[in-house]
């Protein structure tokens, strides 16, 4: 009899233990689901404002005249440049006459 016992209280206890780590297992695979369903509509948001940010700058740009296109674009290569911590093109730095300050020395009189 008291083997028998022991054996039915193992049965119960081998069930239950079983279908909680069965019910952990499907609560992590639900956030696991859950979490790629909100990365995935977060990416989908993203790319829906690149898009509207895309097209916004494309109608500004319609509106402007040709030279104003024209320093438009040179603006961004200039500031694009600048953010990605890049040189002028070397010609440009060695014989570019703009941007140079001329040395001249102090009058001290």
């Amino acid at each position: 009899m008291k083997a028998k016992q022991i054996v039915i209280f193992l049965l119960v206890m081998a069930t239950a233990l079983s279908t909680t780590s069965c019910h952990k297992w499907q609560v992590k695979r639900k956030q696991r689901r859950d979490l790629r369903q909100m990365e995935k509509k977060k990416r989908e948001q993203q790319k829906e404002a690149e898009d509207k940010y895309q097209e916004a700058v494309k109608q500004h740009a319609s509106h402007q005249s040709k030279s104003a296109k024209k320093q438009m674009k040179q603006n961004y290569k200039k500031a694009e440049r600048h953010n990605y911590h890049k040189k002028e093109f070397f010609l440009k730095r060695w014989f570019g006459g703009k941007n140079k300050r001329s040395r001249t020395a102090p009058d001290n009189s």
